[in-house]
């Protein structure tokens, strides 16, 4: 009999799905950028500002988290089934974005723009996470550079 942990060990270690490391950078940037967005509405616009800011970036992590779930589910070419079923929640969680954060903004619920500054936190987050890898330091193989020409003549 096999343990159900075993099956799914097989998968690359910085999986770049949803729950993978990709997402686990972005959802790291996306802390640290709606932080910084928070004490700048604070100063701007006070605590309803900052709370505002909190509110939007939760909100853009919350919609990027369920849109790559679902997006995920929608491509891949290992689910056969139950495709309608994820374009269904699809559109239902847009329409669900739209009503939720029309309701925020025009009742007045949240500091209309402090609470973009907040989403806008998430689409820092998403080019931040996507690049961290550009800037970190990779293991060298074999100490040889793929770039250098040396030895190609």
């Amino acid at each position: 009999m096999s343990h159900p942990d075993t099956e799914n060990s097989a998968a690359p270690e910085e999986s770049n799905g949803p729950d993978g490391a990709l997402a686990r950078r972005i959802g790291l940037v996306a802390l640290a950028a709606g932080l910084v967005s928070a004490v700048a509405m604070e100063h701007q616009f006070g605590a309803k500002g900052a709370l505002s800011s909190v509110i939007g970036t939760a909100v853009g992590v919350l919609n990027l988290y369920v849109l790559a779930r679902v997006v995920t589910r929608l491509i891949d070419p290992k689910v056969a089934a139950g495709k309608g079923v994820a374009m269904a929640l699809l559109l239902a969680k847009t329409a669900a974005l739209f009503l939720g954060v029309g309701l925020l903004i025009s009742r007045s619920w949240v500091h209309g723009g402090s609470f973009m500054a907040g989403i806008t936190a998430v689409v820092v987050a998403i080019a931040g996470g996507g690049l961290w890898d550009a800037v970190s330091p990779k293991p060298a193989e074999d100490s040889v550079s793929s770039d250098s020409d040396e030895g190609k003549r």
